[in-house]
This record gives C-alpha cells, structure tokens and sequence, in this order.
C-alpha cells in the first residue's frame, strides 16, 4: 500500500477542495528531497491541466518547495487563481498569469509591513478565543519589535536576519520560554507575510532552535 500523505498534505488538500472545488489537486513532483509544487484541475469534460506554481528553478530565491511551511502560500494563491477562472472564465495558466501580475505590481512593488501587521493582528483576533486579549498578552510586543527591524536604518532582507536581530536586541535568556515564545510568533507573522505576498526569502527557517538557544547546564556554571 502507498504511504499516506504526511498531515499537512492531507489538511492542504482538503482546504483545496473546500475553497477551489473537488477536482482541484496539489502534489509535490520532481526528483531529490526538494521538490517542486504541481497544481492540476480537472475539468467537468474529463481534460486535465496543470502548472508549476512559483519560479520553476530551484535555485531562484523565490523558488516554493513542496514543504509544510510553503502551505499557506499554496492554498492562497491556489484559491486566487480559482476566483479569477470563475469570474472571469480564464484557464488555468491564464488566470496563474493575471494573479502573478497583480501580487507583483501589489505588495512586492512596496512591502508595506505595517499594513501586513494589521492584517495580521485581525486574523488572529478573528479566528482565535479571546482574541484581543490574546494579542495584547502575547503578540503586540513582540510584532511591535518585528516591524521596528523590518523598517528600521539596519538592513535586513531575509526572514533569518530579522529573527537573527530580534534575539540579539530582545531575546532574553537562552532557552527560556519567554524567548522562545517570542521567536514563535514574529516567525508565525513573517509566515503570514509570506502567505499574503512577500516574496519567500522573508520565510523563517523551519527550525527555530537555532533563535531560541538552550538554557545554561547549571553544572558548567558550578
């Protein structure tokens, strides 16, 4: 028997199909351990088309791999290309055209974060419990310190420099949970920014250990 889909899989599939339609399907393709994102729609006729959604060189800083981080951007983009064949009876390769064209004269023309972190902020206290008390307590300083790096005089230009620069201004102890959490969510906020069109070189690594560190063995410090 064929392996099942690994969770994230199964749950981008199905989201897929909810927004999309039945006969809307995503699959990583290509050899290696990276892999390449295919989406194909099935027409009512019984014909088939496909595209590769994002650069198709691997080696474009650009370039989505068919990983659990890269899902959000999936059903995204998935989900536009689908509302403009409806409304405006493109195909498939047409309508990936028109979405391409629209996100690169929007957000990717001028990265506005601040209007990223507002959007942010109403997704999170939309679609969480006690929303607002939730982004008081947990995510208000922490974003608030994320958007001062990401408009602030030193360059960053990559999801790595920025949690790189948070933990070194405001990272608190190794290991700590008070760290820890902090790294969590302006990585979860540079996640949604890449959902909503940054362009993916803004994507956080997919280990974190490396911002969060370990906490000191009390035995060294003896």
């Amino acid at each position: 028997m064929p392996d099942k889909p690994s969770k994230w899989i199964a749950s981008l599939r199905e989201e897929i199909r909810q927004e999309c339609g039945e006969r809307w399907m995503v699959r990583g393709i290509g050899k290696g351990l990276v892999q390449k994102v295919q989406l194909t729609v099935r027409f009512e006729d019984g014909n088939r088309a496909s595209i590769i959604l994002g650069p198709k060189a691997k080696n474009n800083p650009d370039f989505v791999p068919w990983v659990g981080t890269s899902a959000g951007w999936i059903l995204k983009i998935s989900t536009d290309i689908s509302q403009i064949m409806k409304s405006q009876g493109k195909g498939l390769a047409e309508a990936y055209e028109l979405v391409k064209q629209k996100n690169k004269s929007g957000l990717n023309a001028s990265l506005d974060w601040e209007q990223l972190a507002r959007e942010f902020k109403s997704h999170k206290i939309r679609n969480g419990k006690k929303g607002s008390r939730v982004w008081n307590r947990n995510y208000r300083t922490p974003i608030a310190r994320t958007l001062l790096i990401l408009n602030g005089e030193t360059s960053v230009s990559s999801g790595y420099s920025v949690l790189k620069t948070l933990v070194e201004h405001h990272g608190g102890e190794p290991g700590s949970a008070s760290r820890r959490l902090r790294v969590q969510y302006a990585a979860e906020f540079l996640r949604f920014a890449f959902k909503n069109g940054a362009n993916r070189s803004w994507l956080p690594p997919e280990d974190l250990s490396t911002f969060i560190g370990e906490k000191a063995n009390m035995n060294q410090l003896s």
